[in-house]
């Protein structure tokens, strides 16, 4: 039986989905450290493509440190709300907003031009609703100018603490549930399983990339904090993660330690054009 699309199971979380982010301590400690990298990777006012915007949270923010952004997203209703919340930032930030699946980016650069952009970004896991990630290397090759950056938090297929939670409950089939191919996840931490979703491997990403990107940084995010849906333990045990938060940073960009959060946070620059290469 084939797997239902995507888009239906964004729509229908679109209302909620800033309360339940709110209201997750694992969900807030991702974007966190996301927006850091963000923050570190682009200049202020630079022109900026987001493939898979949700409700526009990062944006925004962008946005009102002068970025002028262009919002990606499979879902209408989150694009809306991304976009309002744009406008509502900094007027004139709002480049476009563009209901097209990840793998269409590229036909963005009809309508803003070979390299447009300064950097585009990606964030906790809009691009595993994708079966392959070459159309999407491909999109952000043509659209990101040389020598500008791409950072991507993707989904991984090692997490280290979501198997060390299932083994400890002997539930092994949840255990190794990422390693077999294409399975369904909740939009929303705790909701309904409704979207299709592929996991990745950090040398999987790098192998999409690696003609028009090189790699400059790759570390878990996060690595020692569980994923969203076991937001139940840090609400349970804050003082706990609250000091592991504080010693993560310089552990998870460590090799193999890197390969194990629930997802991986790369940044790539865009490398200079080569008529051999694309």
């Amino acid at each position: 039986m084939p797997l239902p699309p995507s888009p239906s199971g964004f729509d229908a979380v679109a209302d909620r989905y800033d309360a339940d982010e709110s209201e997750n301590l694992a969900f807030a400690h991702m974007r966190v450290r996301s927006y850091r990298r963000l923050e570190e990777t682009f200049a202020a006012n630079a022109r900026l493509v987001e493939v898979g915007s949700g409700t526009g949270t990062e944006a925004a923010r962008l946005a009102m440190r002068g970025a002028q952004v262009a919002l990606v997203d499979v879902s209408s209703r989150l694009l809306e709300s991304a976009a309002a919340k744009v406008r509502a930032a900094r007027p004139g930030a709002l480049l476009g907003a563009h209901l097209l699946p990840a793998r269409r980016i590229g036909e963005l650069t009809k309508m803003y031009g070979a390299a447009s952009f300064d950097g585009g970004y990606s964030s906790l896991g809009p691009l595993n609703c994708e079966p392959t990630l070459e159309p999407i290397a491909a999109g952000l090759a043509d659209l990101i100018r040389p020598g500008g950056h791409l950072v991507l938090s993707i989904m991984n297929r090692t997490c280290a603490v979501e198997v060390a939670w299932f083994a400890a409950h002997a539930d092994w089939r949840s255990a190794g549930r990422r390693w077999h191919g294409a399975v369904l996840a909740s939009a929303a931490p705790g909701g309904r399983r409704d979207v299709t979703t592929w996991y990745y491997s950090r040398r999987q990403i790098e192998r999409a990339f690696k003609d028009a990107f090189s790699l400059e940084s790759v570390e878990a995010l996060p690595l020692l904090w569980p994923p969203t849906y076991l937001n139940f333990l840090v609400a349970g045990f804050p003082r706990i993660y609250r000091a592991l938060a504080a010693v993560e940073g310089p552990l998870a960009g460590l090799p193999l330690l890197r390969d194990l959060g629930d997802h991986i946070l790369l940044r790539f620059r865009r490398r200079a054009r080569d008529p051999a290469v694309r």
